[in-house]
């Protein structure tokens, strides 16, 4: 189990937090409406995204942006190591978890499990904003088993009191996490409730569900600590990820899904949402399908944490074989295009596939966490052990700039 510690650095004060927050940097693109609105605000973004200048010098202006924004009293400094409870509440729920600062170990010791596969040249622009600034401004985003809910009940407890602040996130329109109210509470590390949380998480392994290259960014770097939120698995709730599909020659939908009646129990169903386990639905203009996978397919694949996946069957069984896609096209828009399986997502697939932007909609069943641990503990042993691409979706996504933690080197 690592260690962990309260947070040191930088924060908003109470005034900037709401405009000076955004999402990941790694869901802004630099032609979107989202980063056209940060841009015009005294925002995160001037530092983590978008610092003037080319090359190198990118690096300098965003430390020079971190500086002004000092000046202007819109980041303070907070030397009290505390833990930041932190709390998200949308329209189908909420989620809570706390920020801190996690020990960086090794892979192999199995204290901190990722489930996706990690690379160094993935990391070399954010190392190197990150030695610039001498600030983590990127969060790791982990969850703990908490069996008896010990934590959730903790910082459950926690949330009843006044927060630090609370604010509604407004990107106008332009993010799907516009309207999202961000609640937090600032518990220094010596008060009893932060001993109660240092004790709970330090008796856990933590399970990395986003941002593994953030991680794997301090690892690179030789970081003691890397700033974490920590979420109980209970409230860590997975959503599937959903997809869009184009570019399949027409002959291979050709009697699809009916070829696939050997491998699949095939019924018609009412429109696009969120199948049972092992089953998919197809959505194809105004028709939809379920495939569920049949005993003799699911005894195949019983025995593989990985290819028992609903993400695996789907590929390894339909995707691939069928209709002649294949890994490499994952990542390309034209083949490809991902959606968070939520009401919202499931009703952007579908408008596209009516639009005719792509020919079908596929939507799964979320992954379970209990399968996210099975895939990440068998990858401790054998690192070529990972989770298909696409296979989990953590939303909301969290907040950067809430904390911009001041680690130091081993």
């Amino acid at each position: 189990m690592p260690e962990n510690k309260g947070l040191i650095g930088l924060r908003p004060s109470e005034n900037a937090i709401s405009e000076f927050v955004a999402p990941p940097y790694d869901v802004i693109s630099h032609d979107s409406k989202l980063y056209e609105v940060l841009s015009s605000r005294k925002n995160l973004i001037h530092i983590h995204l978008r610092p003037k200048g080319e090359g190198e010098a990118r690096y300098e202006n965003a430390r020079a942006a971190l500086e002004e924004f000092k000046k202007q009293n819109l980041l303070v400094e907070d030397d009290e190591p505390c833990y930041y409870v932190y709390k998200q509440e949308f329209e189908s729920g909420s989620r809570i978890g706390v920020m801190l600062a996690l020990e960086v170990s090794d892979y192999s010791e199995g204290k901190v499990v990722r489930h996706e596969k990690t690379f160094d040249n993935k990391v070399t622009d954010r190392k190197k904003l990150r030695e610039a600034l001498g600030y983590q401004v990127g969060v790791v985003f982990g969850v703990v088993e908490d069996k008896n809910e010990d934590l959730l009940e903790t910082l459950n407890e926690i949330s009843t009191l006044k927060p630090l602040c609370s604010f509604a996130t407004d990107f106008e329109r332009t993010s799907d996490m516009d309207g999202i109210t961000n609640s937090v509470w600032r518990i220094p590390e010596n008060s009893p409730p932060g001993r109660r949380i240092h004790d709970l998480i330090a008796r856990e392994n933590v399970y990395i569900a986003d941002g593994h290259h953030r991680y794997h960014c301090a690892l690179v770097m030789g970081q003691k600590y890397v700033q974490t939120y920590i979420s109980p698995s209970e409230s860590a709730k997975i959503l599937p990820y959903d997809r869009v599909v184009g570019g399949v020659p027409e002959e291979k939908l050709e009697n699809f899904p009916k070829r696939l009646e050997g491998k699949f129990e095939i019924t018609p169903t009412d429109g696009l949402k969120i199948p049972e386990k092992r089953s998919f639905i197809f959505y194809f203009k105004d028709k939809a399908t379920k495939l569920s996978a049949r005993e003799s397919l699911l005894e195949q694949v019983r025995g593989d944490a990985v290819a028992r996946l609903d993400t695996s069957i789907l590929q390894e069984h339909i995707l691939f074989p069928e209709l002649g896609l294949s890994p490499d096209k994952l990542k390309d828009k034209h083949y490809f295009n991902y959606f968070p399986g939520n009401e919202e997502g499931l009703k952007n697939m579908k408008k596209l596939v009516d639009k005719g932007d792509y020919q079908f909609a596929v939507s799964l069943a979320p992954v379970e966490f209990y399968e996210l641990k099975e895939v990440a503990d068998a990858g401790i042993k054998n690192p070529e052990i990972a989770m298909p691409q696409k296979s989990t979706y953590f939303w909301p996504k969290l907040l950067s700039g809430i904390f911009l933690y001041k680690y130091s080197l081993k």
